[in-house]
């Protein structure tokens, strides 16, 4: 079967978040499992058409003109090429003009869509009403087009019951690569890089600086526990001047300028070296369709403590960690359960293994091709 995955973002472009590294595993689970997968997307700071193969998947990044946060694709007769060669044609996310324009394509030419919002279609943050304008101009027709939807976790099945007929949603989870995170190197070099010492507690944040993650809420959590030994570590790109901005300004008016660090990204052996070092990960989100972030740490080991509104929040809670409602007080006392409470870690976490088994990508894998193969036929 060929597959096209069209995406406004694509690994390696991990600085906006969990989808880029979502589609390239899905990509490649696809792969080995014998089937064509040709990605179409758009690089972020480069305008010029090129073609690249990341890790064995073959990548046509089209022209474009705009700016890094609004591009309007070019080389539409390219896309009109691979979705010719498609069997089926898979978009992801909403806000850009490059999903639409192979929804159309595909329509024209009769071959299946499956549209994918990847949490996008509620707005949540920032020009809601522009959002919600694009999706009565944009969106509705791209999910008229679909021949099916996928939501992530049962609240955005629900969300999208207002976009699309129950009948044309699919709940399908995301997946992890569960052996990537099974092999982690020395903490120490990571504690030793930030000034962490050994009897200190580190609890970790991996992901975009933002404020959808709610990190405002949990640097105040931190500063509340009052933990006499403990750092809190902030690692993601900073992509939204202004917050980050905002969060420093915080962070200096708590006096927490020693013990809570920025620093930046954290991809690849230095997202490794930062979960080894940890003590405790923390998803504190306003809203997660799945959260991969927390999915990896724990196939790290790591105890987890997270929102309920992140999608994966009922499968972790008292299993691999704690899911707790949005507030300061409700993290606070969170972090001082997984941290301090030994029994009550110990009790929270003991059912780890068997969610890692309904974490990997095996699933969703088979999931996703019988899915494309009842499209085709």
């Amino acid at each position: 079967m060929q597959v096209l995955q069209v995406t406004a973002r694509y690994y390696p472009e991990l600085q906006f978040g969990g989808p880029p590294q979502k589609i390239h595993d899905l990509s490649r689970g696809l792969a080995k499992r014998g089937h064509g997968i040709q990605i179409v997307t758009l690089h972020s700071n480069r305008q010029r058409a090129c073609q690249e193969v990341h890790e064995g998947i073959d990548v046509r990044y089209l022209p474009w003109i705009g700016t890094e946060k609004w591009q309007v694709p070019l080389g539409l007769p390219t896309l009109a090429a691979e979705v010719h060669r498609a069997d089926v044609v898979h978009c992801y996310g909403l806000y850009n003009l490059l999903c639409p324009a192979a929804a159309y394509l595909a329509n024209r030419r009769g071959c299946p869509i499956v549209l994918e919002p990847l949490g996008m279609y509620v707005p949540r943050t920032g020009h809601r009403r522009v959002k919600r304008l694009y999706h009565s101009l944009v969106t509705s027709r791209m999910a008229t087009r679909a021949a099916k939807v996928i939501a992530t976790s049962p609240t955005e099945f629900e969300e999208l019951a207002d976009l699309v007929e129950t009948e044309r949603l699919v709940l399908r989870r995301n997946g992890v690569d569960v052996e990537f995170f099974q092999h982690l190197p020395p903490g120490g070099a990571f504690r030793a890089k930030y000034g962490i010492a050994d009897g200190e507690k580190m609890i970790l944040y991996l992901g975009r600086i933002s404020p959808i993650k709610n990190l405002e809420q949990l640097v105040q959590a931190f500063r509340q526990a009052d933990f006499d030994r403990a750092r809190l570590v902030l690692g993601g790109p900073m992509l939204e001047a202004g917050y980050a901005r905002r969060l420093g300004a915080l962070i200096s008016d708590l006096d927490l300028a020693n013990r809570v660090s920025l620093v930046g990204p954290l991809y690849g052996k230095a997202k490794l070296s930062a979960l080894a070092a940890a003590d405790l990960f923390v998803l504190p989100s306003l809203f997660e369709s799945y959260g991969l972030a927390a999915a990896e740490a724990v196939a790290a080991g790591v105890p987890v403590l997270l929102t309920e509104t992140c999608g994966l929040a009922m499968q972790i809670h008292e299993r691999a960690g704690l899911a707790v409602p949005v507030g300061v007080s409700e993290l606070s006392r969170g972090l001082q359960i997984l941290l301090e409470d030994v029994e009550q870690r110990a009790r929270l976490t003991c059912r780890r293994d068997e969610l890692l088994v309904e974490l990997s990508w095996e699933g969703p894998l088979s999931q996703t091709e019988e899915l494309y193969a009842c499209l085709v036929r």
